[in-house]
Formats: structure tokens, C-alpha cells, sequence
């Protein structure tokens, strides 16, 4: 996986989590636990427009804890899609997505493969609405770069079967980027 074993983390269920507890700002909180199209929340509070950069993407095996997320079969194939999304020039979170082959549009495989847009605005910009789903927020264990980043993960769902699994890993500018721009926007 694009970012280790993700299954070692202590998931908790935004439902349940409380952000105040551990120190995050209400806009950061915000960040974490919107339902939405993320890129277009952070654009529409934030003024903060994403470009992506694609890393890597492929046919794979949907995994075990996978599969329990989505719903489908461990084993599946799937396409893996691996970006940093970047504001100015600065990375501001890495995702992963996973999304199974036997629900997944050959236009759609297409437009991915360019690699140029958010996954979420693809598909909302084809008239699919959104269900967000298995919300969940960790900070992230363990040694390596990704060592105390916050992390989301979710699966997107649209009314004509497409789904994904989502997980999205933030690095340190992305919680200055909101502070500044919480400021600039409150004046």
C-alpha cells in the first residue's frame, strides 16, 4: 500500500471521535470529518483550489479489509490510484483509492487515467451524487514519514454502484494552509 499497513491503525468512527479532545482546531476537525467532496470543501471555505499529481495507478486485488469496506470480494480487481493533492506547489495530502472494477465506468477509467482531476469532482461532475460512508479519523502509529499525520478513510458511493475506497494522509502544511486561510476568510 501507498502509505504501509493501514489495518494497524486505531480507526475511529467520526461518529464517535472526539476532535476537541485531542487538540484540533475546529476548522482541522472540519477537514477531517466532511462528508463531501473534500477538494470542494476545502475550495468553498478555504479558497483552496487542488491540483493533482498522479503516482501511480493499476489493476490489483482488492484486500481483505478491503473487500469488508466495499462490500465486495477479497481478491477482486480493482483500480489502485495513488495521488498527492497540491496547493501552490505544496503537497498537501497524499490518497489512495481503491475502486472495484465490476462497478466502474470505461469512461470513467479514462478520465482517471489522465490524472489530472480529484477523484470526488469526477464523479460529481457526471451528475453522480455522493454517499460518504465507514468514516473514520487516526492519527497515524508507527515509525516512517507518515508518523503522527492525520489520516481519513471512507468509501464514496454513487447512485449508479460506483464506489471507492478512499484514504487520504495529510501532511503538516495542509493544517498552516487552513489557518491562514480561516484567517484571511474571517476578516
Amino acid at each position: 500500500m501507498f502509505f504501509g499497513d493501514l489495518e494497524t491503525q486505531d480507526w475511529q468512527s467520526v461518529r464517535y471521535w472526539k476532535p476537541l479532545e485531542v487538540g484540533l482546531s475546529r476548522d482541522s476537525a472540519a477537514v477531517l470529518t466532511t462528508a463531501g467532496s473534500l477538494t470542494r470543501f476545502l475550495e468553498r471555505h478555504f479558497g483552496i483550489r487542488l491540483e493533482v499529481r498522479l503516482h501511480d495507478q493499476f489493476v490489483d486485488h482488492v484486500k481483505t479489509a478491503e473487500a469488508a469496506l466495499l462490500g465486495c470480494k477479497a481478491a477482486d480487481p480493482a483500480l489502485r490510484r495513488q495521488v498527492s493533492l497540491m496547493h501552490r506547489g505544496s503537497v498537501l495530502f497524499d490518497a489512495e483509492s481503491v475502486l472495484p472494477l465490476e462497478t466502474l465506468p470505461a469512461d470513467l477509467i479514462a478520465d482517471l487515467q489522465e490524472g489530472i482531476r480529484p477523484l470526488g469532482n469526477l464523479l460529481l461532475d457526471r451528475g453522480l451524487s455522493l454517499a460518504r460512508s465507514d468514516l473514520s479519523v487516526t492519527q497515524m502509529q508507527g515509525e516512517g514519514l507518515h508518523q503522527g499525520r492525520w489520516a481519513r478513510r471512507s468509501v464514496l458511493r454513487s447512485e449508479s454502484g460506483t464506489q471507492a475506497l478512499v484514504v487520504e494522509v495529510f501532511h503538516p502544511v495542509m493544517w498552516s494552509r487552513i489557518e491562514t486561510s480561516s484567517r484571511r476568510y474571517q476578516r
